[in-house]
Formats: structure tokens, sequence, C-alpha cells
């Protein structure tokens, strides 16, 4: 069972994991902080987010999957009343959603308000009806979802496979872990070849406007942003940032606070930002579309977009890398307010 902690053993971890700040994070830290669940004081939240690419053929295949806590007893998730707690060491009540596309369409697994139980290694909830668990611990995991998946992830080959991220400024801040491991198994009764994206973030702050994706490319490179804006249809960042994981040249080519420009468009979304002489345009078409909203202690609506790039060009003084260089790839996007 998890041992009993308050609210300033939750500060502690937000103020370690903000110190990192990158990809030298211990194994201890990812698994303390995946398999746990935090007290939280006001505006504290908790978020679990299972994400998953891959492809059947040349049709692309995802999943994700959320596991959401806040402070208080009572929530509108998806216009639904649900109840939340924490119900003694290592067990609370929360929201599970999540959807699966099989490459032709959305098979939504709805929302549900369930009980979530957390040990040293295992989460187990339930999903629609289905018994959820993620067992296991940095770098090998199992994640099964009823007879709907049933993966098997392991280390993967990405340039950093795993980091902590924080920002903590008292008495608010959000911390985090990511965990990007290779993904076999089957889903929907199918076989599933891919990748997987596990991350864990808590911490106390209001709700806000951003923009996150996350691009993984056929030979093996990845494509990440984020931004906090300072209103839904803002056009201004109070943050940005944009890292390409360059796998055929073993590089890390970071855009530190970029001059971005993310403007929606009818099936999709265009990034085109500038830092110095690096300068990244990218266009990414839209093949399925999941919103979640959130009510209580403010609103939040994250709008969640299966996306495959349809154009990629990224300049250096060095050299131009495109899709011609990285093949097709397969992500998500995510606009937030």
């Amino acid at each position: 069972m998890t041992k009993s902690r308050g609210v300033l053993d939750t500060y502690r971890l937000l103020r370690k994991v903000s110190s990192i700040n990158g990809p030298s994070v211990e194994k201890e830290i990812l698994d303390r902080v995946s398999f746990n669940t935090e007290p939280l004081p006001p505006l504290g939240k908790e978020y679990w987010w299972f994400l998953f690419f891959g492809e059947r053929g040349e049709k692309p295949v995802q999943i994700m999957l959320l596991i959401y806590r806040k402070y208080g007893e009572r929530m509108l998730f998806n216009g639904r009343e649900m109840a939340l707690c924490r119900m003694g060491d290592g067990e609370l009540r929360a929201v599970t959603s999540g959807w699966v596309f099989d490459g032709e369409r959305v098979h939504d697994l709805g929302d549900s308000n369930v009980s979530v139980r957390l040990s040293g290694d295992e989460i187990a909830t339930d999903i629609s009806g289905e018994t959820m668990t993620l067992s296991g611990g940095y770098p090998d995991y199992r994640l099964r979802v009823g007879g709907i998946i049933d993966l098997v992830l392991s280390r993967s080959n990405f340039l950093e496979d795993r980091d902590a991220r924080g920002v903590f400024i008292p008495p608010f801040g959000m911390g985090w872990v990511d965990i990007y491991s290779r993904a076999e198994g089957t889903v929907l009764g199918s076989p599933f070849d891919g990748t997987a994206h596990i991350q864990k973030v808590f911490g106390v702050t209001i709700y806000g406007p951003f923009h996150w994706g996350r691009i993984v490319f056929r030979n093996g490179s990845v494509a990440s942003l984020f931004t906090l804006k300072t209103g839904k249809i803002s056009k201004t960042f109070i943050h940005s940032s944009f890292t390409f994981f360059d796998k055929e040249n073993g590089e890390v080519i970071r855009l530190a606070n970029p001059m971005l420009d993310i403007t929606s468009e009818e099936g999709g979304w265009v990034i085109k930002g500038r830092d110095g002489d690096k300068k990244v345009t990218m266009a990414l078409d839209a093949y399925a579309r999941k919103e979640f909203t959130m009510k209580g202690g403010g609103t939040q609506v994250y709008v969640e977009y299966a996306v495959k790039p349809r154009e990629f060009t990224l300049k250096t003084r060095k050299r131009s890398i495109t899709l011609n260089n990285l093949g097709d790839g397969v992500g998500t996007f995510e606009d937030a307010y």
C-alpha cells in the first residue's frame, strides 16, 4: 500500500521533479510518480495519460486513455456529474475516459466514475465496464483493457526515452514525468506494433489554455511542441518550445521559446516557428477528434486530434530535414483552453 502522505509531500515532490527538467531522471522517480496518488490542496489536479501510436497497413491506429481527479468531491466531466475522493492509502475515486481509432473509425470508451487502486507496481481501475491495468516499472510495462487492448511495453530506441519536468512557483506548480516505449500486442483483436507514451501530471494550478503535440516518424525521429497561451484564441504565448529528435543523426534540435504561429485550418493545423537560424514548418491533417470537458473549480476543455503530418520542414544552418528524410508520421495534437 502507498505510505500515507500530506500536502507538504506533494510540494516536495513538485520541487524535486521541477529541479530535474530533462531526461536525467532515475527509475525510482519515474515509478514513484507513476504509481502513486498525491494529496491535493485546493486547485490540485492529477492526470494519467496513456497514448499509443501505430499503423495497420498504411492506416494509423491510435489509443488515448485518461485517469483524472482534482481537489473537491464533485465535478462535471463531459456533462456528467462525477464523485471524487481519496478512499485511503493507494485508492481514490476518479474519472476514466478514452478512445481507440482503428484505422477507420473512433471507438469511444465513454466516461466512467470508478475506483482506482494503486500499488508500487500497478494501477488497476475500470473503463467502460472493462478492467484496465497498467503494471510493471520503468522500462517494462503491460497495459490491458478487458478484451480490447493487451500491450507489452519495453525500452524504445528513442534518443530520449524518459523525462521529468515541472514549473514550481509556490504555492502553484505542475510536475510531470514522461515515458516513451515500444508497444506490441493486440488492439481490438488485431496485431499492434507501435509506440507508447505514458505521462503522469500532478500539481496545483488554475486551468489554462495551451497547445501540445507529439509526432513519431517512420524512421524513429520525433517532433514535439508545447505552448502556454494568454487566451483561447490568443496568438500570444507565455511560453513555447519545439524539439526535434533526429534519430538518423543522433541529434536533438531544440527551439527554446521560439516565435511560433499556430493556425487552425479545415481538417488540421499548421505550425510555423523560428529560433535564430532554426526554422520549422509543420502541417498536420486530423483524422479523428475527441473532446474532454471538465467543470469544477473552473472549466477546462481538451480537444484531442489524432494527426498525420502532410508537410514537415526543419531548417538549420547546416541542413534541411523534410518528410522525404523521415517517412510518414502519426501522433496527437492537443488544443486546450
